[in-house]
């Protein structure tokens, strides 16, 4: 009898151990991860290729039970104001740079590459062109929000132009003036304004 209550005692207290590990683990596993998004975050001026190297993930509750995780290389996240902000600060930190065709740094960008900059600052991989960016994004039901793209035929039909929506009607963009603030009610953009489009979605 003293025997099986020892064996028992001891299954006990292996089986502790091992679920005090594997917490410690999942804890250590979630510093890391935070502190890696938090060192991308302290970058100002990062290339593409850098931050779309740390593309956000995100688990679904399933995946975690399983221990996988789905990275959302398509720019799906989670939208919240918080990124949102983020998002729109990070564009407005490139005024003035100048138009570069082709550009995709803070040397100098295009539209396309500009808006592929900037969320790749965030870790939202998005093509690289105007036309595909359009075709990537969400459908938008409702009123736009910050952080949402908006397009724009301008030198040949269907999507040329592309910019980042700021609010109240004003858009952050790379034109042919360099990274600028302009407004869809102006003559020229809302007669080439064709949609807007959301690259982060809402859960």
């Amino acid at each position: 009898m003293r025997q099986a209550l020892a064996a028992g005692a001891f299954a006990l207290l292996l089986a502790g151990s091992t679920f005090g590990m594997a917490q410690a683990n999942q804890q250590m596993t979630h510093k890391n991860t935070s502190t890696s998004v938090a060192a991308a975050k302290s970058v100002d001026s990062p290339d593409v290729a850098q931050w779309t190297a740390r593309l956000i993930v995100s688990s679904q509750s399933h995946a975690a039970k399983s221990g996988e995780i789905r990275s959302f290389a398509g720019g799906v996240l989670a939208r919240t104001s918080k990124i949102a902000a983020q998002l729109t600060r990070s564009a407005l930190r490139f005024l003035g740079v100048p138009y570069v065709f082709g550009g995709t740094t803070s040397s100098g960008f295009d539209c396309s590459g500009y808006v592929q900059h900037v969320f790749a600052m965030l870790g939202i991989a998005v093509p690289r062109t105007a036309d595909a960016q359009y075709d990537a994004g969400h459908k938008i039901v409702g009123p736009m929000r910050p952080g949402d793209l908006v397009f724009f035929q301008t030198y040949e039909p269907g999507p040329s132009h592309v910019g980042i929506y700021l609010g109240n009607g004003k858009f952050v963009h790379a034109s042919s003036h360099g990274v600028m603030i302009s407004s869809l009610s102006q003559s020229y953009w809302a007669q080439r304004y064709i949609g807007a489009k959301r690259m982060i979605a809402q859960r």
